[in-house]
């Protein structure tokens, strides 16, 4: 019996280690790339070069991958395991898009896809080949390749003689065309994390964007509408503050009689034109747009039918929305009087 029981709870705890590690896993970074299990051992760049990593070994069994990225995001890391002949050499990371490549993978056409974050990796001494890491921010779209910019730098595992990375014997270059490739080697020691992008800001949402709803932020959510003070009509104008700049649209109704039927105030017709009186809100103006910056804003009173605004009780509803889509809605009632007469001289 005892053993019994130890079996179940040891079968629990799998089951509830297992469902922890599949919660996550459709938020989850995405790691591509080398393995970065070999030791470098190759610098085909004395002068400064581009290399587009192209096949590299996957897990679980180190068979070959061409594919590139497996999914769009931001490349939040990248690492290489590498050293400078020499002493220590700066690397760039960039993002490599490849095309045409021949039958027997000998040769191919690339593009740099962005240029990322440069790292220094430290000399060659022979015995340790150390992995070094960089934060980024490179935008990432699938089937794209990894690459660097180096020089002096033996950052390739060369062993069979495989064809897995094309050389540029100049760097590529943010903009321009496709180029043909100068010569091909082995594996690129080269590896990166992407991060989801769900607002395509350019942040990562797992480490560098806090929140991936909004484009426009990566702190805090923004849930707070735009504030508005000091709405008023006056001397024939709407003012009113704003504390964030927004889009405002405004509604514009005027009072007028009504008759009351079945317990709701309508406009006034034939048929129900000796019910009880009632005040009913009749729109002269279902939306117009004004003025959004941050503090004090104005603008005229709209004109209706080509005129002025004529004596009248009024209703003026005004809509705010933030560029996070947070909005906020008020009234403002006015009342336009007629003008006094003044009485004639006899």
């Amino acid at each position: 019996m005892h053993s019994l029981k130890k079996r179940t709870i040891v079968a629990l705890l799998a089951a509830a280690g297992a469902l922890l590690l599949l919660a996550p896993a459709g938020n989850a970074a995405t790691v591509f790339g080398s393995r970065l299990i070999q030791e470098p051992n190759t610098n085909p760049c004395t002068t400064l070069c581009s290399l587009v990593d192209f096949t590299h070994p996957v897990d679980p069994n180190g068979d070959p991958d061409s594919s590139g990225a497996p999914v769009s995001g931001v490349i939040t890391k990248f690492r290489i395991r590498a050293v400078g002949e020499g002493g220590p050499h700066n690397v760039t990371f960039r993002l490599g898009s490849l095309s045409n490549i021949a039958a027997d993978r000998s040769s191919a056409l690339a593009t740099s896809a962005g240029t990322g974050p440069t790292a220094t990796v430290p000399a060659d001494n022979g015995v340790d080949f150390p992995i070094t890491e960089v934060a980024g921010r490179l935008p990432v779209q699938p089937g794209q390749h990894l690459a660097i910019d180096e020089q002096d730098v033996k950052a390739i595992y060369a062993s069979s003689g495989d064809k897995d990375t094309y050389q540029f014997n100049s760097p590529l270059v943010d903009g321009q065309g496709p180029r043909g490739s100068d010569a091909v080697t082995e594996e690129l020691l080269v590896q990166a994390v992407i991060e989801p992008d769900a607002d395509h800001d350019g942040f990562g949402d797992e480490t560098q964007d806090a929140c991936p709803t909004q484009a426009t932020t990566q702190g805090a959510c923004d849930t707070a509408a735009p504030a508005v003070s000091g709405l008023r009509v006056s001397g024939g104008k709407i003012l009113y503050s704003l504390s964030e700049g927004a889009t405002v649209a405004f509604k514009l109704e005027k009072a007028t009689t009504g008759r009351k039927v079945r317990g709701r105030c309508v406009r006034k017709t034939r048929r129900n034109r000796r019910r009880r009186h009632c005040t009913i809100m009749k729109t002269l103006n279902a939306s117009f747009a004004a003025p959004g910056n941050v503090g004090a804003n104005q603008l005229a009173l709209p004109r209706f039918r080509g005129r002025k605004l004529g004596p009248g009780r009024y209703r003026l509803t005004m809509t705010v929305k933030d560029a996070t889509g947070n909005a906020a809605s008020t009234t403002k009632r006015f009342t336009i009087k007629k003008p006094k007469h003044k009485r004639k001289r006899h």
